[in-house]
C-alpha cells in the first residue's frame, strides 16, 4: 500500500516573526513572512508551483516543532527536514552549505562558491540564494558581499540587515 504524501502549511513564531510554513511529510517545502504574503496567497503560489492542494493546520507536528525550538537557539537545526529535491543539485548545495553558517555569524558568496568547488560561481550563488524557498530557516540572509555590506536578499536588504543585528543581539546574549 503506497502512502499518499501529505500538504499542509502551519504557522510559526521565529524571531518574532510569524511565518507561514508549508511542508509535506518529507520536510519543510516553503515558507512566507505572514505580515507579507496572506495564506489565500501563499496556497495559490504553492498550488501554481507545486500542483498540490495545501491544507491550513492548527498546529504543527512535534517534530517540525522541536526542530523550529532548536533553530531558535542554535541558529540552525539538525532536527529540520527540507524538501527541496524539486530545485537543481547546485541550489540544494549552496542551501546546505548555507544552513551550516552560525547563529550570529556571515559569510561571504565567493566563500560559499569555494565550499560547493565552484570558486568561480559566486553570481551563481546569489542567484541560488535569492531562489531559496525556505529563507531564514535555510539562513541566506548570513551571506554577505566580500566588502561586507548585506547585498540583497529576497525580503529587501533592509530586513536583511535587521535580522543580522537581531542575530547578533541573540549571540551574545546566548
Amino acid at each position: 500500500m503506497e502512502i499518499k504524501p501529505f500538504y499542509n502549511i502551519g504557522l510559526a513564531e521565529v524571531m518574532e516573526e510569524q511565518l507561514w510554513l508549508a511542508f509535506t511529510s518529507s520536510g519543510i517545502c516553503s515558507s512566507k513572512f505572514k505580515k507579507i504574503t496572506t495564506l489565500k496567497d501563499f496556497k495559490k503560489q504553492l498550488k501554481e508551483k507545486t500542483g498540490n492542494n495545501f491544507s491550513r493546520v492548527n498546529s504543527l507536528p512535534k517534530d517540525l516543532e522541536e526542530g523550529l525550538n532548536q533553530w531558535i537557539v542554535e541558529g540552525y537545526s539538525s532536527k529540520l527536514q527540507f524538501e527541496i529535491s524539486a530545485y537543481s543539485s547546485f541550489q540544494q548545495k549552496v542551501w546546505k552549505s548555507c544552513s551550516q553558517i552560525p547563529l550570529g555569524e556571515t559569510t561571504t558568496y565567493s566563500k560559499i562558491a569555494k565550499t560547493i568547488n565552484a570558486p568561480k560561481a559566486q553570481r551563481a550563488v546569489g542567484s541560488a540564494l535569492g531562489a531559496n524557498p525556505i529563507p531564514l530557516l535555510i539562513p541566506c540572509h548570513r551571506v554577505v558581499r566580500s566588502d561586507g555590506s548585506a547585498g540583497e536578499y529576497a525580503y529587501g536588504s533592509r530586513l536583511k540587515e535587521l535580522l543580522l543585528e537581531r542575530e547578533k543581539c541573540a549571540n551574545v546574549l546566548g
